[in-house]
């Protein structure tokens, strides 16, 4: 058995991060699911909340590899 993880930018700072693509917090861009680094979640919560909306809380294994498997 196998590990696998993908990566790519995030969409708020532009920085390439792993993570596992079914629990990876996303935004829709033009219908698109976007994914989203731990860094800019931290960063954003703070507004979001100043804002009256719900904290993003990232699944625990959402920055971790998963099975080959679930490929």
């Amino acid at each position: 058995m196998g590990y696998a993880i993908v990566t790519s930018p995030c969409v708020g700072c532009n920085r390439i991060f792993g993570y596992n693509p079914h629990r990876v917090p996303s935004i829709r861009i033009k219908g698109k699911r976007e994914p989203i680094c731990r860094d800019c979640i931290e960063r954003t919560n703070p507004l979001r909340e100043a804002n009256g909306l719900d904290k993003i809380i990232p699944h625990s294994d959402a920055y971790e590899g998963f099975s080959e498997y679930e490929l």
